[in-house]
């Protein structure tokens, strides 16, 4: 299962943020500013998964952004890091060229995209066609 999802920039900004397993707000915000800060000083010849306190941690560095995802220790971490290349394959569809921008000022329909593909912690669609229609559906309505 997938316990949450983040978008980084290159400074440990928050610029997304889903939670799929509820916990207390101190003890969230301590595991979040622990993961991020491991996430960012890796080194680009380690690994993109590792394990902390009881949990996995997947990312995927693109740019100037890092998608993490926290997932149980039973979850395969190779679907994790492709189903965050499918993640970034949408919104790189969608905006043509991701920036940091692109996220900050269409947030919801960034949201609307991880959404499709993840679903109360758990991988609902990897088709990067399938996760972009509801965005093709509001776009042909405005």
């Amino acid at each position: 299962m997938i316990l949450f999802c983040f978008i980084v920039n290159k400074q440990g900004r928050i610029r997304l943020r889903r939670n799929y397993q509820h916990v207390q707000e101190k003890e969230r915000e301590l595991r979040d500013t622990a993961v991020i800060n491991k996430c960012l000083m890796r080194s680009k010849k380690q690994c993109n998964f590792f394990s902390h306190d009881n949990m996995t941690v997947v990312y995927k560095m693109f740019t100037t952004l890092t998608l993490i995802c926290g997932t149980t220790k039973d979850e395969n971490e190779l679907a994790i890091q492709e189903l965050l290349n499918v993640f970034m394959d949408c919104i790189a569809t969608y905006f043509q060229h991701v920036s940091e921008l692109d996220i900050v000022y269409n947030i919801e329909r960034v949201y609307i995209i991880l959404d499709e593909l993840i679903a109360n912690g758990c991988v609902a669609y990897t088709s990067k066609e399938r996760a972009l229609v509801p965005l093709q559906l509001i776009d042909a309505g405005s």
